[in-house]
């Protein structure tokens, strides 16, 4: 969800950095428009993303049996 919401905000800026509006370039233009905002919005979902996924692996890999989740947030 995040990723499409990103997506959608990056094309239109980049389409506000251009002179013209988006019908007014030809499928080419329009495609590598679509690519860069893909590409953005991959990696600004990686940034915030990334530090989760790094604390869920570490809770998976370090969490002792029977330590609830808060006690091993707080450990970790």
């Amino acid at each position: 969800m995040m990723k499409s919401a990103s997506f959608e905000i990056i094309v239109e800026m980049i389409y506000g950095y251009m002179p013209g509006k988006k019908a007014d370039y030809g499928r080419g233009t329009q495609t590598a428009v679509s690519f860069a905002g893909g590409y953005a919005a991959g990696i600004l979902c990686a940034i915030v993303s990334h530090p989760a996924n790094v604390m869920v692996s570490k809770l998976n890999a370090n969490r002792k049996p029977g330590e609830a989740f808060g006690a091993a947030m707080g450990r970790i």
